[in-house]
């Protein structure tokens, strides 16, 4: 079944979204991270967290750029 074009763009959208919540949840994460530190705790569980979003928004953005590529190829045949 070929690849519909519309489809795409609702996954693109989705994937969008995805990644600006990702990249809020390491922004708090990062504040969360500075907050332990600044009190002297124990912050080895907050950094391996903040580790597993930004591995996640990796694979989020190549997500995304593989779905570019599938509109590319469906617009350019």
């Amino acid at each position: 079944m070929a690849p519909d074009r519309q489809r795409e763009l609702e996954r693109l959208s989705e994937v969008d979204r995805y990644i600006a919540e990702a990249e809020v949840a390491i922004k708090m994460q990062i504040a969360n991270l500075d907050e332990l530190r600044r009190d002297g705790r124990d912050t080895s569980a907050a950094e391996e967290m903040l580790r597993s979003f930004e591995r996640s928004l990796r694979t989020m953005r190549a997500h995304r750029e593989e779905i570019i590529s599938t509109i590319d190829k469906i617009d350019n045949g």
